[in-house]
């Protein structure tokens, strides 16, 4: 049951953000009680928060399985991209700014995601180096860090108003837009056969 109302709380959260949900709309969307809720959860802020943990446990495990199955740096970039595509369809950017407005120990549990984040990105980068597809004149530390967080500035409210930009949109253009910055020949090349394939 916990994790039922874990699961349904993030998909909604997801949909309509964090502040515009209550605890009775979740427990309607169940079809149980507000008191089983709570049996489970001190409070909202403490559903916010395991819903958090559990949405970023998912997406490690999937970034992992990604890394895995990728033949190359640039197919684990194009399989991230898939995958941030399939969650960003469902996503509505308020569900940021709630976070970090009205969840702050959520807030910094995504945070802590980044971080580790990071690293995955500057691995990518280094493997992309040395198997000769990203230039050998790149910053790492500088790229991997304008990587993040260009991520990050896609869900900006006041720099890409959802009424205005898809976010969607911004994301991809985004990551093609760092991809063709750091490719050799070689690498432009499987990028764009990869792109297509994916």
């Amino acid at each position: 049951m916990q994790q039922r109302i874990i699961n349904t709380a993030e998909s909604m959260f997801f949909r309509f953000g964090i502040r515009s949900v209550t605890m009775d709309d979740i427990a309607k969307e169940l079809g149980i009680s507000k008191k089983t809720i709570y049996h489970y959860f001190t409070d909202k802020d403490d559903l916010v928060e395991k819903v958090t943990e559990n949405a970023m446990s998912n997406q490690m495990t999937k970034t992992c399985m990604i890394i895995d199955a990728s033949k190359n740096p640039i197919e684990e970039l194009m399989f991230s991209t898939k995958m941030m595509r399939e969650m960003l369809e469902n996503v509505n950017v308020v569900l940021f700014f709630d976070m970090k407005k009205y969840h702050p120990n959520s807030w910094k549990k995504y945070m802590d995601f980044k971080t580790v984040h990071l690293e995955i990105v500057k691995k990518n980068l280094n493997e992309g180096i040395a198997q000769k597809l990203y230039r050998s004149d790149i910053d790492v530390e500088v790229m991997s860090k304008l990587r993040v967080e260009t991520i990050d500035m896609a869900f900006n409210m006041e720099l890409f108003p959802p009424n205005l930009y898809n976010i969607l949109k911004v994301q991809l253009e985004s990551m093609d837009h760092f991809i063709r910055g750091i490719v050799t020949t070689k690498g432009l090349e499987i990028y764009e056969k990869t792109r297509l394939a994916i």
